[in-house]
């Protein structure tokens, strides 16, 4: 796969292309579906064009939670016997193109046919519609992939997320959930109630709902077994900014400034504020014990 990284006048391509183009964040079971009916086609090279930084930050101006970052999203995409990942860089002009100008983007880099959902849209204010593409392309409609008797979407992924239900988040992903991130300094409150743990700078990752979680965890190439906790430390060293820790069960390696890979496998309990560091330090301990038990099964 040839993967192009640029801002839109400076992509080129002469190959015909059958693409499917959108955010593709979290990569979900509705965007499987896409690429592969893409790759069905075998009358021109396979694509995809997708846009970072996500469209919502740009234009709201503010940070955005996303399922997957752009390195997450080259990976999935490779998973895929795809020809080309064209990564647009998403910024106010490219936002401002209108309908004809996007459509001669398109054909400036030989798109001939585009597979795509009932409710794409596309150009400045989403004003694009699907007849418009109709006139200049062949266009293959998909209807929308349902789940429990609704559209499986990244809103709807993060909603289960929200609610601690890794078990249909990771259905409608196909995979589980990962944030990668790097280790940072933290107050080291863990280490002094005989907890050690890893502060993780989570970047524009969205997190699942607060609480602890069994996870695994992938450090220096290894896989380890751990507990994270997501929120606030109400009980000591209270946060107002949202925490990312993970304590690594039987690890005692000094890993500050690496980067490492967290797999979300089971919620195990809401984030309480304990009446006392002791009960704090008593749950902790249970909450080690399930992982413990979860990790041998």
């Amino acid at each position: 796969m040839i993967i192009y990284y640029n801002t839109y006048d400076q992509i080129e391509n002469k190959d015909d292309l059958t693409i499917t183009m959108g955010n593709f964040d979290g990569l979900h079971l509705g965007h499987q579906q896409l690429i592969n009916r893409v790759l069905r086609y075998t009358d021109t090279k396979h694509a995809i064009i997708t846009f970072d930084p996500h469209p919502s930050e740009v234009l709201r101006k503010q940070p955005f939670r996303t399922l997957t970052q752009k390195r997450d999203k080259i990976e999935l995409f490779s998973n895929f016997p795809l020809d080309y990942a064209f990564i647009v860089k998403f910024n106010e002009d490219f936002s401002k193109l209108n309908v004809d100008e996007f459509i001669a983007f398109l054909k400036k880099i030989s798109v001939k046919r585009l597979v795509i959902g009932r409710d794409a849209r596309f150009a400045y204010r989403g004003l694009g519609r699907i007849e418009d593409l109709k006139k200049y392309f062949v266009v293959d409609v998909l209807d929308d992939l349902v789940y429990n008797h609704t559209r499986v979407s990244t809103t709807y992924i993060k909603d289960f997320l929200l609610q601690g239900d890794l078990g249909s988040a990771r259905k409608l992903l196909n995979r589980h959930y990962q944030i990668s991130g790097h280790v940072v300094h933290g107050h080291k409150i863990g280490r002094v109630i005989g907890f050690p743990t890893a502060n993780i700078d989570y970047d524009n990752y969205y997190l699942p709902k607060n609480g602890v979680y069994y996870v695994k965890v992938l450090v220096r190439d290894k896989w380890y077994h751990a507990m994270a906790n997501i929120g606030n430390n109400p009980t000591l060293n209270y946060s107002y900014e949202k925490r990312l820790e993970i304590n690594i069960l039987d690890f005692s390696e000094d890993i500050y400034g690496e980067k490492i890979l967290i797999t979300f496998l089971h919620f195990l309990r809401p984030e309480y504020k304990f009446g006392s560091k002791n009960a704090l330090i008593h749950q902790l301990k249970k909450d080690e014990e399930t992982v413990r038990t979860l990790s041998n099964h």
